[in-house]
């Protein structure tokens, strides 16, 4: 079996560290156009299955050209790029697998169905394992009333040593373009749309076992996850972001002062200034350790009497590889799926649905091959 993986990132050297554990993969095409970001690292495997390139992601016919023959793709290439793989993929009439959203290649579904191809979107941590719990923890309800998934990473406690108890093991840019990302909530049964620069006005407290009091704000639109899970009729949903207490007060007063702007000044932006400042001064060190928390509460009528469920997910850096927890969270999911797609316990053409069309019990086994547990209880 043969393996494209595109983006040698954090998540990708994750991704790549892990499908070669399956010895029934022949090759692994890693594209990377910074190849010399990732040669030390491809040179620690010691493996001869890796065949590292370099591509141009907006050349159709190079890439065409390239996935032709491959048994499956796994896409952690920037965001804009989603469409443009899909479609090509689409054209080889190889599955793919990536970590987006799903909204980014469901244009592609009719034209994927036609060409025999799966498409499995959201394969990563968050949107990935936290659609996955969901669908299980909804389908096990005769009714929901109302649906809480929220989900963070940043250091733990031990490690927080500056004054936002904050680290970056994500594109720092990136987070805090979603730092004014709008969204909305579903209360009383009724869509609050939130404006960008209004979200951390929204935040709350919320108690999670085993780490303690965390903030909550609002990310993303919880009308298009309740949509995803087929619970449009909801009474009360919301989809959160986690991180320590004090985190959405600082940021609230960033965005208040214009600090997470776009409109140039100067010659740059505002956040992009704010990124450049902080990412450096925000790196974990060595031995250090960041947490990925995932929390998902659901209430409603189970066997005709009133539940609470609680799904949750903790996971931390692994100092022996020395991969972050999301690293793992996500380029680890990401692997699983894709292997899952190639052994068969995935089928399907069209774009896929993480919440519907990934087999729970097969996908939790194997996070716990990886040392990442899910619990789940009830109250």
């Amino acid at each position: 079996m043969n393996v494209i993986l595109l983006g040698c990132g954090a998540q990708g050297k994750a991704a790549l560290f892990d499908i070669l554990k399956n010895k029934s993969i022949k090759n692994v095409t890693v594209v990377e156009n910074n190849s010399d970001s990732v040669a030390d690292f491809i040179r620690t495997l010691d493996d001869l299955r890796i065949d590292l390139r370099s591509a141009d992601a907006n050349d159709a016919q190079e890439l065409l050209e390239l996935f032709t023959g491959a048994d499956i793709i796994i896409d952690l290439l920037p965001t804009i790029f989603r469409k443009h793989i899909a479609d090509i993929a689409i054209e080889a009439g190889v599955n793919l697998v990536n970590t987006s959203f799903q909204n980014h290649v469901e244009s592609c579904h009719n034209q994927a169905v036609s060409k025999n191809v799966l498409i499995m979107p959201e394969s990563g941590l968050d949107p990935g394992i936290d659609l996955i719990l969901a669908g299980k923890g909804l389908r096990d309800f005769d009714e929901v009333d109302s649906f809480s998934s929220s989900c963070g990473g940043f250091p733990v406690w031990e490690a927080c040593d500056n004054p936002l108890n904050y680290k970056v093991s994500w594109i720092f840019e990136g987070v805090l373009s979603s730092y004014k990302r709008p969204g909305d909530l579903i209360i009383d049964s009724r869509v609050v749309d939130i404006p960008g620069d209004k979200i951390f006005e929204h935040s709350k407290e919320i108690s999670v076992k085993g780490v303690g009091k965390l903030d909550m704000y609002p990310n993303g639109r919880a009308s298009t996850y309740a949509r995803l899970l087929g619970i449009e009729g909801v009474k009360n949903m919301g989809r959160y972001t986690l991180r320590w207490p004090g985190h959405a007060a600082f940021w609230n007063k960033m965005v208040l002062l214009g600090l997470l702007d776009d409109d140039p000044i100067l010659g740059i932006s505002p956040r992009q200034y704010i990124a450049k400042v902080l990412e450096p001064r925000l790196q974990y060190k060595d031995g250090e350790q960041d947490m990925v928390v995932l929390r998902n509460e659901i209430s409603g009528i189970k066997d005709g009497k009133p539940k609470r469920l609680v799904q949750q997910l903790i996971d931390r850096r692994d100092l022996k590889t020395g991969f972050m927890a999301m690293n793992r969270t996500v380029g680890f999911t990401a692997s699983i799926i894709a292997q899952m797609v190639l052994d068969g316990r995935i089928s399907g053409k069209g774009v896929m649905n993480p919440g519907k069309d990934i087999p729970y019990d097969d996908f939790i086994q194997e996070l716990k091959k990886r040392d990442i547990f899910v619990e789940e209880w009830f109250e």
